[in-house]
């Protein structure tokens, strides 16, 4: 606690001394100079006293009377008094409280005042988390591989190990994709044609099982309720299926993909008559769907949705499949 320069007492709220009035920051005082003690009257200096006359001389003029009354005295001294302090009156050198300057604006902010900014942070990277993936989706419903989008809608029950052998279809050897041996009907086929480049391009069935997205069967107009049947070389057991649903070309600078009709859903129907739907995103790659085991010896698709023709002066009225995978084992 500070305490006053003036008497040493503790100093309290305000702008004096509590116990003397002396102003709080200002130097101690400076003890007054003692008065200078009255000179002393300077003694005259001896002069040589002449021996008297012992024969006394009259005076020669008439003789002045002494003076009647009392002999005068000499002018009182003037009233020199101590100079004394005037009496400390707390209500005059004191301000108000409420004029004394609040110290503790001063202090910094204490308590769970930083939560509420680390609160405010965590929300705004959680909006943007949800924008994001809000913003960043196209809203197409795309059939993918049940393995890497277990949500999917259309994914099938994986087999249950635990099930009987003789319940679900187990096949042998290595998974493979059954399609690359199959053969292909068709209903219609294309003509073939001369690309920008200058190569003649054919759009026969085959090609839809030779493992290049570039190159396709396609037959013209819109081809739904038409059917593409795939017959295996021998029996298997099928878990996946799916296509890629357009053209997947480009040449010379042009996307072949959205100038021709894209497939929008197909049905899967295997030999003992389950039947399976898929729909398509409009993206030039293979769409894989999970189906439940089924041992079959042919695949039908039948197309049950396309997109209109392409546009502009590259547009074309044809509908196109480029590759047809058929996954599963060879069966027991």
């Amino acid at each position: 606690m500070d305490s006053c320069v003036a008497c040493g007492a503790e100093l309290g709220v305000g702008r004096f001394c509590l116990n003397c009035g002396h102003p709080i920051g200002a130097p101690a005082p400076t003890p007054a100079a003692p008065a200078p003690a009255p000179a002393e009257a300077e003694q005259p200096a001896e002069v040589p006293v002449q021996a008297a006359d012992p024969t006394p001389v009259p005076p020669t003029g008439p003789v002045e009377p002494p003076p009647s009354g009392p002999a005068p005295s000499e002018p009182p001294p003037a009233d020199v008094r101590p100079a004394r302090s005037r009496t400390w009156d707390p209500r005059d050198d004191l301000l108000p409280y409420e004029e004394v300057d609040d110290f503790a604006a001063d202090d910094p902010v204490r308590g769970w005042a930083w939560a509420v900014w680390v609160a405010f942070a965590v929300a705004l990277v959680v909006l943007v988390v949800v924008l994001i993936r809000v913003f960043g989706t196209d809203g197409d419903v795309t059939a993918s591989d049940p393995d890497t989008d277990p949500s999917s809608a259309s994914a099938a029950v994986e087999e249950d190990p635990s099930a009987p052998a003789s319940d679900v279809p187990r096949g042998v050897g290595k998974r493979l994709d059954l399609a690359e041996s199959a053969t292909f009907g068709v209903p219609a086929t294309a003509p073939a044609t001369t690309d920008f480049d200058g190569t003649l391009v054919a759009y026969e069935a085959s090609q839809m099982a030779d493992g290049n997205p570039a190159t396709t069967w396609r037959t013209a107009g819109d081809a739904t309720g038409e059917q593409v049947v795939i017959t295996l070389a021998e029996p298997g057991v099928v878990t996946r299926v799916g296509l890629v649903n357009g053209y997947a070309k480009q040449v010379a600078g042009v996307d072949w993909y959205p100038n021709n009709r894209r497939i929008l859903a197909v049905t899967w129907t295997f030999e003992d008559g389950t039947e399976v739907e898929q729909t398509f995103a409009e993206r030039p790659a293979m769409q894989l769907m999970k189906v439940p085991p089924v041992e079959t010896s042919t695949v039908t698709v039948t197309i049950t949705s396309v997109t209109p023709p392409g546009s502009g002066n590259l547009g074309r009225d044809y509908t196109a499949i480029s590759e047809v995978s058929v996954i599963g084992r060879r069966a027991g």
